[in-house]
């Protein structure tokens, strides 16, 4: 049977990330986003300000865990093999899904996210400049992947269907924000039939 447990780098390097957000999540809850300085996080975390940039980018980067987003292959592949109809879109947003789920390096959302992203509008605009990232990600692969066997506007009708799966997660997150963890969430679910019904209304 092979062995799925992560090997000792791994959980070292998970550990790191998880010691660096807790540190400036905790900073950041005392002082303040402005006033938190990544000398200061990496200090309480234990480590040098290089370690801390081998793991984040930047300070807004270790209080959301975040980093950049990576496309996991078994959920791209589902939605290129996917056949035309409704249920393309459902696999669209499952993609968008899992590629902003790559995003959090340090797994789920902190018990202070929703707090913190309120307080500190500059979490907000990094987590959005994330969602950039992913979305120019897919699209660069899609255009990939599907103009190897199909025609441009194969790929153009992908990259649409990308968008519109964002705009899905989008408007679901606003109604519930843990989304991102539970893809089974009703709120999501009713998302994807308003957009469904507008789209119907609109041809």
């Amino acid at each position: 049977m092979q062995n799925t447990e992560p090997g000792l780098r791994e959980r070292q390097r998970v550990e790191t990330l998880r010691a660096l957000r807790t540190a400036a999540v905790d900073l950041v809850c005392e002082n303040g986003l402005s006033d938190t300085t990544v000398a200061e996080i990496a200090d309480r975390a234990g480590v040098s300000r290089r370690t801390f940039f081998n793991y984040y980018a930047c300070k807004e980067d270790a209080v959301l865990g975040a980093g950049p987003p990576t496309i996991p292959e078994r959920a791209l592949k589902e939605f290129v093999d996917a056949a035309p109809g409704p249920d393309r879109l459902d696999r669209a947003v499952s993609l968008v899904i899992a590629v902003a789920a790559s995003i959090r390096q340090a797994g789920g959302p902190h018990s202070d996210h929703r707090e913190l992203v309120r307080k500190h509008p500059a979490l907000i605009e990094r987590m959005q400049q994330h969602g950039t990232a992913a979305q120019e990600l897919l699209t660069s692969v899609i255009a990939e992947q599907i103009g190897e066997r199909a025609g441009p506007d194969a790929v153009d009708d992908a990259r649409a269907l990308i968008m519109l799966a964002g705009t899905v997660l989008r408007f679901a997150y606003q109604k519930d924000p843990d989304v991102l963890d539970n893809p089974d969430a009703p709120a999501l679910t009713e998302a994807g039939a308003v957009f469904r019904r507008t789209i119907k209304e609109l041809s």
